[in-house]
């Protein structure tokens, strides 16, 4: 079972569990899906990461298979289902330091950080993973798995499971669940997680075991002291791609503005938030009060730019899982066409949202659609499908919504862009 494979079941899954967390929001309360703008960029987020993972988007990837096939020196001591056991176990305990690490170093944080990005906390805020993977080092930590012999396909199967277990407990809508607070991360442990009260921050690290017991990184959720969510530098946009690589753009900045040769290499390997003396001094970042909810990010969007937000992105997340479902099948120049239109649909639905014109990203799309039709033109399962005359359709209804938006701004509509709470 590959992740693509994986994550078409998953999918649909996590569609229905997102909308019936809107509908129990909306009529039971606390509505967690009034930004509506949040929702559509995490999800983009999910989507964009499902993409460039498919393309095969990384550096310096240590893979499990690599390591393996390198170091196996023996044959696993159980079989069958607890085999599988001991590899969801040590693949949590794992994850668990891995996770622990990405805050307490900047080179890290600067993958990890859109996770956190979110100013809300529902279901959709779990589909945000950093889709530019610098540095993979998960095979690493597999390592002794590697060395007993564990079969490569065990780790396949359990590792997709292992991530997915991982989504319910983004809600607002579950309150403590009693003893299981002593074995499982549940939501109110991550919302703890997920806050920036400073009582909270760089707590409850688990992602299936509740290891933060065990290692004195755990901490209750306080009534007195509800969680404020999101990250404590603002990254004030709706593109996933922008407010991922938002962290190593300041990492780029800092290095190549600081006087001291140790300090270029020291914003990349020291502890999150770490900057250089002369560059903080002249740079200084704002930090602004978390309890103060006026101050969350925010652009007031008509509500036809918001039903078509969401439409775009639907018609998206069906192209994506169209192309998943006929990766086989399809020429290569094709799924790669395909998955860079998903990518451009992306950033143009953020700019829309932002109440900015994509002009020049709706051209490239229509440009694609063209390279499509020619090089696509043999391709049997793009021919017979009605793909093409799809994504003329969203284009053209998207270079509409691009000139209709972008005379909000100009016929003096303000944005509403407030300031989050600034943090890492």
């Amino acid at each position: 079972m590959n992740f693509e494979v994986a994550v078409l079941f998953a999918i649909p899954a996590f569609m229905l569990l997102m909308v019936l967390e809107f509908v129990w929001s909306k009529f039971k309360g606390p509505d967690t899906w009034h930004h509506q703008a949040d929702a559509v960029s995490s999800i983009s987020s999910g989507l964009t990461y499902l993409v460039l993972r498919t393309l095969g988007f990384g550096v310096l990837v240590i893979s499990y298979d690599w390591v393996a096939q390198q170091i196996a020196v023996a044959e696993p001591v159980v079989t069958g289902f607890w085999l599988y056991v001991l590899v969801f176990v040590w693949k949590d305990f794992t994850s668990y330091w891995m996770h622990r690490w990405a805050h307490a170093n900047s080179f890290l944080w600067a993958m990890h950080l859109i996770h956190h990005s979110s100013e809300e906390f529902n279901l959709a805020v779990a589909l945000r993973q950093n889709a530019f993977n610098w540095f993979s080092y998960g095979g690493l930590m597999l390592l002794p798995l590697a060395l007993i012999g564990v079969p490569a396909e065990v780790v396949a199967v359990v590792l997709p499971i292992q991530f997915f277990m991982q989504f319910w407990y983004h809600t607002q809508h579950v309150g403590k669940l009693g003893w299981l607070e002593y074995v499982i991360v549940t939501p109110s442990q991550h919302r703890v997680h997920h806050a920036i009260n400073p009582r909270y921050i760089d707590k409850n690290f688990g992602q299936i075991f509740c290891w933060d017991r065990l290692f004195g990184t755990f901490q209750s959720e306080l009534k007195e002291d509800p969680p404020a969510y999101g990250i404590t530098t603002p990254v004030r946009h709706y593109n996933p791609v922008m407010i991922e690589l938002n962290y190593m753009g300041r990492l780029l900045r800092d290095a190549l503005a600081t006087r001291r040769w140790r300090d270029k290499l020291g914003v990349f390997f020291s502890r999150t938030g770490w900057r250089p003396e002369d560059v903080s001094e002249r740079r200084p970042l704002q930090k602004i009060d978390y309890r103060d909810a006026s101050q969350k990010f925010s652009r007031q969007q008509p509500s036809w730019l918001v039903v078509w937000s969401w439409l775009h992105l639907g018609l998206l997340l069906g192209l994506a899982a169209f192309t998943l479902a006929s990766i086989g099948s399809l020429a290569e120049t094709v799924k790669v066409g395909l998955l860079l239109y998903v990518l451009l649909g992306v950033a143009v639905n953020a700019q829309q949202l932002m109440l900015e014109a994509a002009l020049a990203l709706d051209g490239l799309r229509f440009g694609l659609v063209g390279a499509l039709a020619y090089f696509g033109a043999g391709d049997s399962v793009l021919g017979s499908s009605m793909i093409l005359p799809m994504l003329v359709f969203i284009s053209l209804c998207s270079l509409t919504v691009s000139r209709r938006s972008s005379k909000l701004v100009s016929g003096g509509v303000p944005p509403t862009v407030n300031l989050n709470p600034a943090g890492k």
